[in-house]
């Protein structure tokens, strides 16, 4: 499951850096005040629908595990973020994305974020997941 969340990652990843915008000054103080070492490779992608690695019915069944697969405002894939319209001018999901970009960075990159991340979503659940909690801890922080 690891190399394809890798892959899945890496590809979603390069279509956000390339086709999404750069963060605005308010963006770049926040991601400076979170700690990322390279805010200036960040871009946000606003997009209709997340991107999802699974089917319908497999989505369908993970969201009754608690996973926001499908509903989710957002979506870190490192350094590219993916935000849904509807939600692309919320500070709080904009600054929780920009946290996971930071654990992706502090953690030593894809491999041992998705690895931390997957066991943690996977043994605890998606809203038990320190790497969760923190992101969303944080982000009250900074937007406040």
């Amino acid at each position: 499951m690891l190399p394809f969340a890798i892959w899945w990652v890496r590809h979603n990843e390069k279509i956000a850096l390339r086709m999404g915008r750069k963060l605005n000054d308010e963006e770049l103080d926040w991601a400076q005040q979170i700690g990322i070492a390279h805010p200036e490779k960040v871009r946000i992608l606003n997009v209709a629908k997340i991107p999802t690695p699974v089917p319908n019915f497999i989505e369908n069944l993970i969201q009754r595990k608690g996973y926001p697969a499908g509903s989710a405002g957002g979506m870190c894939m490192r350094y590219g973020i993916y935000a849904k319209e509807k939600y692309a001018h919320d500070k709080s999901l904009i600054a929780h994305e920009l946290v996971h970009t930071h654990q992706f960075e502090r953690l030593g990159g894809l491999w041992y974020f998705l690895k931390l991340y997957l066991q943690e979503t996977l043994i605890l659940g998606y809203a038990n997941s320190p790497l969760e909690i923190e992101a969303n801890s944080t982000a009250d922080i900074i937007v406040a």
